[in-house]
């Protein structure tokens, strides 16, 4: 049996990954590079993203796989979408981050009642300038958005190709809420890779993702500037957590739920129209091509003498039924179902990855916790 398989070596790409982060963690918390002053966070968060989360999984993964590049860019997806797919991601990550702040809420709450106590959270500085932003924005948002999304829905997607949808989408998003190394975003982390996997391959392209991404971090980067500066929705996050604490708690968890319900129906619905213009278009100039290219064997039979034959003969109706039913999977980038069970040989690093990140999270709970 031979392992170099495009499974074993998308997964071998993600364990190197997964062992330079945590070497970077351990390396920050014995203060390694505290001689970087107040530039750490920003030179190492470029590290992370640029370096081990984008041209890590492109250029080894190529390498691996004895191909180019280019194609690289192809089997992770790079397919290009139109402009009003691009709104409905805008607004999709817009319900994507409020819907976080309801599950991690949630979560918060269970762990709590584990004993576990929260991080102190944000350092809050004297002064947020605007250029801070931006930095911010490019750090917290923009990087994680592109390159955090190569690695889980471009490398681990293509890699889980050969096991079908579910669980392709399934361990992509649990690497991905492991691969944050904290209990905290462990649980809302993985929820929306789930999210992300199935529009990245519903829709056959990863822009999608990396955009929802972007909104859910870029909306956080934000309302922290804006609450520094006393900008519009400053005091959302601050006015939420005041209603929920507030005297009048029933109703306000009434009214949540009333509005987590709408968010709900309005991010089904907007996922619907996504798949409508991309893969929903797809398949239609697809039915189109069909009906205008089918063979002559394959068709009704022509009118005679004014009488319009709209029957199939029933010699021909399974071969007309097939071709209805069959839709080939380069339209949504992947098989439904698994075609084949990788050997034990080829998921010794996929193991590897899942007890090393599941080691760490746990760390941090019981460290949460004592």
């Amino acid at each position: 049996m031979k392992p170099r398989t495009e499974f074993f070596n998308a997964n071998l790409t993600y364990f190197i990954l997964i062992i330079l982060f945590v070497l970077i963690r351990i390396s920050t918390a014995v203060d390694l590079f505290s001689f970087l002053g107040g530039a750490e966070s920003y030179i190492l968060n470029g590290l992370i993203q640029i370096g081990f989360m984008f041209l890590l999984p492109l250029f080894l993964y190529s390498i691996l796989n004895k191909q180019k590049v280019k194609t690289t860019f192809k089997d992770f997806r790079f397919n290009k979408i139109n402009f009003k797919s691009v709104l409905i991601c805008i607004g999709i990550g817009i319900l994507v981050f409020f819907l976080n702040i309801a599950v991690s809420s949630f979560f918060s709450f269970i762990l709590q009642l584990f004993g576990y106590h929260y991080s102190s959270g944000s350092v809050v500085v004297a002064s947020y300038p605007l250029w801070m932003f931006f930095v911010n924005l490019l750090i917290t948002a923009i990087l994680p958005g592109f390159c955090e999304e190569v690695a889980h829905r471009g490398l681990l997607l293509r890699g889980f190709k050969d096991l079908g949808m579910k669980k392709a989408v399934i361990l992509s998003a649990l690497l991905f809420g492991l691969m944050h190394l904290n209990i905290e975003q462990f649980f809302y982390a993985s929820l929306i890779g789930a999210l992300l996997g199935f529009l990245t391959i519903s829709t056959n392209s990863i822009f999608p993702a990396m955009i929802i991404h972007f909104m859910n971090n870029g909306i956080s980067v934000y309302l922290d500037y804006a609450s520094a500066n006393n900008l519009f929705l400053g005091d959302l996050l601050s006015q939420i957590s005041s209603a929920i604490s507030g005297s009048n708690f029933l109703i306000a968890m009434l009214v949540i739920l009333l509005v987590l319900v709408v968010a709900i129906f309005l991010l089904t619905w907007l996922v619907y129209l996504l798949f409508k213009q991309t893969t929903g278009k797809k398949l239609g100039n697809l039915v189109k091509d069909l009906k205008e290219n089918l063979s002559p064997s394959l068709k009704a039979p022509e009118s005679i003498e004014g009488e319009e034959t709209k029957v199939v003969p029933e010699s021909q109706a399974p071969y007309v039924r097939e071709l209805s039913l069959k839709i080939p999977a380069e339209y949504i980038g992947i098989n439904i179902h698994q075609t084949r069970k990788p050997a034990y040989v080829e998921k010794i690093f996929l193991y590897s990855s899942l007890i090393l990140s599941v080691g760490v999270t746990i760390s941090t709970f019981i460290w949460g916790v004592l």
